[in-house]
């Protein structure tokens, strides 16, 4: 009897084209899945600068300027102080996250622990004034002679160290992961949405929150801290990690012998390859030409130009509208040219409408045009250059490096933003474009440096980060993606 066989199953799927993916170390994307780690990526990076740099960055300013603080104490204290805490604290949190290991990955654990505390002192900062007030009658023998106002300077320092410590910790990591968990194919897209959304964060604090800088921070502080906490917690829990090979064994032995010889290996990674020290200097003269720049142009506006806050930020509103139009349509031409390229013609431009600012701006009006053109020539640079660093440093090494970097900016602005105070304080506000364009000038040729190394070391073809400590399994991680 003949027997019947079944008909062969077909799998439901097939006939159907697979799913496009897109890797980075062992984590693998399909479409939905990558747009997913953007979007959590985007929004964290939306709320982590509404909160750094409008409060930091603009209120925290503006508060010292309204109780008595002069320029120059004000960029000892938001500047010097904090750069200081970065100083030793950025080295410590990076090295330590590229060799840290657990369930939920190398990045996330440092901001998920650290985001309560944080959002906590942010709010406190806010309420400074109240505090001050607060305390000034209930200690007269110990507080009697001290004025209101220098009490609540001190208070705002104090809950500005205590919010900067803890916001070490993300800010630190935060810029790692997204080396990490992004495709490399993706990055220059990736940084300019990353801007996009970040000078989002500024403009929606400059359009709206500016203006009540001086009379309602405490409204302002908290708000930014709730928003912070809920929106990092949820990324830590809703972002996943790969997976990473192990790292060099940790030294051994009594504490000092251990803490010498990671510091040695440290320096002996980050510091000994002149490669490494032109990038260094590149970040150092940019960073150093612009922060402070960004940070001291609102005296400029409101001393030298009679502008009230809310005329500045309308303005300030207007370029960051700017900013964002340049960097939707930067990402695609990012990832085609080359990070370096493209940031070569954007320090250029930088520097050109540095200058034209110094020499043109002379009313309001004449401020708005050139402060756009400005900040549009500096979205041009930040757009490339953010993808510079997953491009050109170590991935198994990339926290460690990056914190290379920062010490060496960070220093630089602990020394040289009080310097600016000083010379603003003494020569009058104007003095910030000088300051601004001498520096970037300086980047210009730190770029044209580092692109002259890059070619040597195999370019678009064939360039590997000269590291020479890695072990087999790291340089196979190393290897796995193109740079």
């Amino acid at each position: 009897m003949a027997s019947i066989s079944a008909p062969l199953a077909v799998p439901a799927n097939a006939g159907r084209k697979r799913p496009k993916t897109w890797s980075v170390g062992t984590l693998t994307y399909t479409t939905p899945q990558l747009v997913n780690v953007f979007v959590w990526m985007l929004w964290g990076d939306f709320c982590l600068f509404l909160m750094d740099s409008g409060v930091g960055r603009t209120l925290v300013p503006l508060q010292l300027k309204k109780f008595g603080a002069s320029n120059a104490t004000i960029a000892i204290i938001n500047k010097s102080l904090v750069e200081f805490l970065v100083l030793f604290l950025c080295p410590i949190i990076s090295t330590w996250s590229d060799r840290y290991r657990s369930r939920r990955g190398r990045r996330i654990p440092f901001m998920l622990w650290t985001t309560p505390p944080l959002a906590v002192c942010l709010a406190l900062l806010g309420f400074s004034p109240d505090i001050a007030v607060w305390l000034k009658p209930i200690s007269p023998h110990l507080l009697g002679g001290i004025s209101a106002a220098g009490l609540t300077v001190a208070l705002i320092t104090i809950t500005l160290v205590g919010y900067k410590f803890f916001d070490t910790f993300p800010q630190s990591v935060y810029y790692y992961l997204y080396t990490d968990v992004i495709p490399p194919q993706f990055m220059g897209t990736f940084v300019c949405l990353f801007r996009v959304c970040s000078t989002l964060g500024v403009l929606v604090f400059n359009k709206f929150l500016l203006k009540y800088c001086d009379d309602h921070p405490a409204a302002i502080c908290t708000a930014a801290a709730a928003l912070y906490c809920v929106a990092f917690l949820l990324l830590c829990v809703l972002v996943k990690e790969g997976e990473y090979p192990p790292p060099e064994p940790a030294p051994q032995g009594p504490i000092v012998r251990r803490s010498i010889t990671s510091v040695a290996r440290f320096c002996r990674e980050c510091f000994t390859h002149p490669f490494y020290w032109k990038y260094y200097l590149l970040v150092l003269c940019f960073m150093i030409g612009y922060v402070p720049f960004g940070d001291f142009l609102i005296f400029f506006g409101q001393k030298e130009l009679k502008m009230d806050l809310a005329s500045y930020g309308n303005v300030m509103a207007m370029k960051d509208v700017v900013q964002i139009a340049v960097f939707l349509c930067l990402g695609p031409i990012v990832d085609r040219l080359h990070p370096l390229r493209m940031g070569m013609i954007g320090i250029i431009l930088v520097v050109a409408t540095g200058v034209c600012s110094f020499l043109f701006i002379h009313t309001a009006a004449t401020f708005t045009v050139w402060i756009l053109i400005t900040f549009g020539a500096v979205a041009i640079y930040q757009g490339a250059t953010g993808a510079l660093g997953p491009r050109l440093l170590p991935r198994t090494h990339y926290g460690q490096f990056c914190a290379a970097c920062a010490l060496i900016f960070h220093f630089g602005q602990m020394l040289l933003a009080p310097l600016l105070g000083w010379i603003t304080d003494t020569w009058g506000n104007a003095a910030v474009f000088p300051w601004f364009f001498t520096f970037c000038g300086g980047a210009t040729v730190c770029l044209f440096l580092v692109y002259r190394d890059w070619k040597k070391l195999g370019g678009d073809t064939s360039y590997v980060p000269p590291l020479t400590t890695l072990s087999r399994r790291e340089k196979a991680f190393e290897n796995a993606t193109p740079h």
